[in-house]
């Protein structure tokens, strides 16, 4: 039987899903997030964007109003909803929001709520194209990097962090599959073997994952 490392704990019927698969499973967070004090400028946010669930987490308990929200993955969408919080738009990574943003909403003035470590990507075409925006750090990652010995057939990647810690203790992966066109980015700088989910959730890249093994059985 193949074995696959999650570089993130996965839920019990997604770990069912590999297992049915004949596909042998070991997951492990190889990044954490805490939350880090901040300060928002006013009370009342009229455009809030968030790339990460994280972000939303870490102001949950904030007496912070959010009257609209841009948003990526469907995760992080589904958060802001179940909040009460409106989302105008949710895309796949930060490249298609910055476009979103850039092409139809130009004119607003926008707050950033992200990781101190945060990529470049939404801030760098923020300020390229003059778009108001300001940023406000809420959490930030610690990589937990764990070493093993063996060479897995397969690594599934969901982060970039993620990508950093695994490489920091571990070699390369018979191949590896991950969640969207950022982490392939990272993910690029260690191998050549890699797989890109249709879709970014952690579902689309089991699926993946169990394609991949069943036509190379």
């Amino acid at each position: 039987m193949k074995t696959i490392l999650s570089t993130k704990k996965l839920s019990l019927s997604q770990k069912e899903h590999l297992l049915n698969a004949q596909l042998a499973v070991v997951d492990v967070n190889f990044i954490a997030t805490t939350p880090i004090p901040f300060l928002v400028p006013k009370f009342k946010i009229e455009n809030a964007i968030f790339t990460s669930l994280n972000g939303v987490k870490a102001v949950i308990d904030k007496e912070i109003v959010i009257e609209n929200s841009l948003c990526v993955g469907n995760r992080t969408e589904q958060l802001l909803h179940d909040l009460g919080v409106a989302v105008q738009f949710c895309a796949p990574n930060a490249q298609a929001l910055s476009e979103y943003i850039i092409t139809k909403y130009r004119d607003k003035h926008y707050h950033y709520f992200c990781a101190k470590d945060r990529l470049n990507t939404l801030p760098d075409a923020l300020t390229k194209n003059k778009i108001n925006w300001d940023e406000i750090p809420v959490y930030k990652t610690i990589l937990t990097p764990k070493k093993y010995e063996q060479q897995f057939n397969g690594v599934l990647f969901f982060s970039p962090s993620g990508v950093a810690s695994y490489f920091a203790k571990n070699k390369e992966p018979l191949h590896s599959f991950c969640i969207g066109e950022t982490t392939a980015k990272a993910l690029k700088k260690y191998t050549k073997n890699y797989t890109v989910a249709s879709q970014p959730s952690i579902e689309n890249v089991l699926i993946k994952a169990i394609k991949h093994f069943r036509s190379n059985d």
